[in-house]
């Protein structure tokens, strides 16, 4: 019987992340074949990471992003309180210009977590706010670090309130992070610099090269990939070969996409990186 895309609930709780994974992963008791739903380049450095594991990887991306912004899309330095940017791809808008020359490498960044940041540093930003790896998080430390400022309080990365922040965001989004920023009546600005286009795949293609084997487990990075493959399951009607799949999601949200009949087979990362959900699969029975 086909799983249907609606009756979600929220995952009650982030499950005990295990050990990283030991090297007798290769082993054949635990090697497993996974499938990775990731946009490319990442898919396949996910694909390269599981192999040396000992694990089979294959690979099908589910969404592939294009840059819709550059940098002469932003307002000048001195107008700019601090840039927002809760995915690496944000920074593909800055391309091979020069950050430094052009004024904005002293403006800090605030990213979601570690590899947003990286990307950040990499396009040439020297103060860069790495956050605790969700949009929530850095919400929170954005108005925490808003009330200090108000307070008169002194904090080196504390964005300027008199300033508009400018929140690099995607397309399509959760609008967790400007809904926030409104909430709290923080001046602020989105400029939408990539957008995430869903790949299609024909149901044969799924069925008879991807999904034949079946997979143990499929990796969920994002609560769109979630909706996709949600859809892509019930339109393809190939529930019953990933009936006894895994499902491993990077955050509990994301999880809460996925349908109710899948849920005893979710597991969340006990942080939202991608390591993290990679130490789930040694967990698994």
């Amino acid at each position: 019987m086909t799983h249907r895309c609606w009756g979600r609930r929220p995952v009650p709780r982030c499950a005990a992340g295990p050990a990283a994974a030991s090297s007798t992963a290769g082993s054949e008791a635990g090697r497993v074949r996974v499938l990775v739903t990731r946009p490319q380049p990442g898919a396949d450095r996910t694909a390269a990471r599981l192999s040396q594991l000992g694990h089979e990887a294959v690979v099908m991306p589910l969404f592939e992003a294009s840059v819709t912004a550059s940098m002469d899309d932003l307002p000048t330095a001195t107008e700019i309180g601090g840039l927002i940017a809760t995915s690496a791809r944000a920074f593909d808008m800055f391309g091979n210009q020069s950050v430094s020359e052009s004024g904005y490498s002293g403006i800090t960044v605030y990213a979601v977590g570690a590899a947003t940041a990286q990307a950040a540093r990499d396009a040439g930003f020297a103060h860069v706010h790495e956050g605790g790896g969700t949009a929530e998080a850095l919400l929170q430390e954005l108005v925490c670090d808003l009330a200090t400022v108000s307070s008169g309080a002194d904090r080196t990365c504390s964005p300027d309130s008199a300033t508009p922040l400018i929140y690099l965001a995607g397309v399509p989004r959760t609008p967790m992070i400007e809904a926030g920023l409104s909430a709290h009546q923080v001046s602020h600005r989105v400029v939408e610099c990539y957008k995430m286009n869903k790949i299609s795949y024909s149901t044969d293609i799924v069925k008879t090269d991807i999904l034949s084997p079946a997979p143990d487990v499929v990796l969920i990075y994002s609560a769109n990939a979630a909706r996709a493959f949600c859809e892509l399951a019930s339109t393809g009607s190939f529930d019953e070969v990933i009936e006894s799949a895994h499902f491993l999601c990077l955050s509990a949200p994301i999880a809460a996409e996925l349908p109710l009949g899948w849920q005893p087979r979710v597991t969340v990362a006990k942080r939202p990186d991608k390591d993290s959900l990679l130490a789930l699969l040694s967990a698994l029975e």
